[in-house]
């Protein structure tokens, strides 16, 4: 094994777009000489994690180019084949081919949205939101802090050509600049120093002003509001300046003097089943193997019928006092084709408190953002119906607080899978005494015995025999095993 692999993960691809448009494998930086591979390249990052159809990629690269252009279609083989090539490690032990794919009439590149500067940036913005709405400012400064170094230059994609290019830079100065804006408002609402530049920018005068008049600075802020077309606020802030007033370090400048709201903790599991029965061995599996160390997501598996998911929903709730920050649950259905991950974190990022309009569409983004929701949370999450790892993998908290239940036809590769067989012969009895109650089977053991073993020890075959039964009380066990389909 080579050094770098042995050093842990150090031939991850890293790809930079906050500056210069950069690829690299740990300390090797790989080359992207060419302008068009790199305006390629930055429409693929934008969209990582989702095919992006090749009419979008020429669009985003050429633009509205007249008949002089290249021929289009043509030449974008070429340029990922060079891409591919060019993201390969060259020891191959993480194959180009794995990261940049060819799907249908589209490409998409799969890289760890936690190694794109891009996907985390903005991330990081939506969660700082979602801190300072859930009047969380600490957390918000950390974030919007930690977003803020992500910048290597003033520029994003500095340098690369192309239309899309030059709209994402746009947007990425703008998101830039509001992050900014952000930070400054919560050093004035943190009492800190003045973490943004010396010259404010427009819309920002008020809120630097204050925090220069409470580092001591007042006639430097009574300068800066001299000067400011803030209006109103500005003015009441300069008088307050001039009077010294006392109650200055308990002043904001932005609208958000309301009641603070509850820190949002989703609590989506569904209901528990109230007869639910048995199990002992494998609830203690199940809370075992999401204690121990390694991966904190146990996949609960078995044939159909086998009571899969009422094990997995009954663990999910005894589970629950040791997940404070929330419970967060999707059906996955279980069948093909698939239910899309990326519609299964909107939901969650939004239950976890972001607005609609924070939402981002692509599945990188998405992961990314609800990373850094469950950052420093303890929350579990239970995702039923499983179709294969490739649906689950996006929606695995990554925090060692924070575990997952998954319920499969199949064992999943990656965590600990806890396999549902069934009931014992007691454990049926049990449930059938529940459902009919003590009385009706102490009239017929030798019939309820018989009943449980024709059902196979089966949970829903005992529940739908259960229910037939409880459903005609004048019926004596035994009947229904002469007359099981009536």
């Amino acid at each position: 094994m080579s050094d770098s692999v042995a050093q842990g993960g150090s031939l991850e691809l890293h790809l930079s777009t906050l500056g210069s448009l950069r690829a690299r494998r740990g300390d090797r930086e790989l080359r992207l000489n060419r302008a068009r591979d790199r305006a390629v390249l930055a429409v693929l990052l934008a969209h990582a994690g989702r095919p992006v159809p090749v009419a979008e990629i020429i669009d985003g690269v050429w633009g509205e180019e007249g008949d002089e252009a290249p021929n289009r279609a043509r030449g974008l083989p070429a340029t990922m084949y060079r891409l591919r090539n060019i993201l390969a490690d060259e020891d191959g032990t993480a194959e180009g081919g794995n990261v940049l794919r060819h799907v249908g009439k589209a490409y998409r590149l799969d890289a760890d949205p936690a190694n794109i500067d891009r996907t985390v940036f903005l991330a990081e913005l939506a969660a700082a939101t979602a801190a300072r709405r859930n009047r969380q400012p600490e957390r918000a400064h950390a974030l919007l802090t930690a977003a803020l170094g992500r910048w290597s230059a003033p520029v994003a994609l500095d340098g690369v050509p192309g239309p899309y290019a030059e709209h994402d830079r746009r947007m990425l100065a703008g998101r830039r600049e509001e992050a900014r804006q952000a930070r400054l408002e919560l050093d004035v609402e943190l009492g800190l120093t003045l973490t943004a530049e010396p010259e404010p920018k427009p819309g920002t005068v008020v809120p630097h002003a204050l925090a220069l008049a409470r580092a001591g600075r007042t006639e430097q802020a009574l300068a800066l509001l001299a000067g400011s077309a803030s209006g109103g606020e500005a003015k009441a802030l300069a008088a307050r300046l001039r009077d010294r007033a006392p109650d200055l370090a308990s002043w904001t400048p932005w609208a958000s003097r309301t009641a603070p709201r509850p820190v949002r903790r989703p609590f989506q599991l569904p209901p528990d089943i109230a007869d639910f029965t048995g199990r002992a061995a494998l609830l203690t599996e199940l809370a075992t193997a999401l204690t121990a160390p390694g991966p904190r997501w146990v996949t609960v598996t078995g044939p159909p019928g086998y009571g899969k998911s009422a094990l997995a929903v009954h663990a999910a709730h005894r589970l629950a006092p040791g997940y404070p920050d929330g419970q967060l649950h999707a059906d996955l259905d279980g069948k093909v084709p698939r239910a899309d991950p990326a519609a299964v974190l909107a939901a969650f990022v939004r239950a976890l408190g972001v607005e609609e309009p924070a939402v981002p569409p692509g599945l990188a983004d998405l992961r990314a953002l609800y990373l850094h929701l469950l950052a420093g949370r303890r929350v579990l999450v239970l995702l039923d119906g499983a179709v294969d790892a490739e649906q689950v993998r996006p929606l695995l908290p990554a925090e060692p607080g924070s575990a997952a239940l998954v319920t499969a036809g199949r064992p999943l590769p990656g965590g600990r899978t806890v396999t549902v067989g069934r009931m014992t012969p007691d454990e049926g009895i049990e449930l059938l005494s529940r459902a009919l109650g003590p009385r009706r089977l102490a009239r017929e053991p030798g019939a309820a015995r018989a009943l449980a073993a024709a059902c196979d020890h089966q949970p829903r075959a005992l529940r739908l025999a259960a229910s037939r039964l409880a459903r005609r009380p004048a019926w004596p066990i035994s009947t229904l095993l002469s007359h099981p389909r009536e």
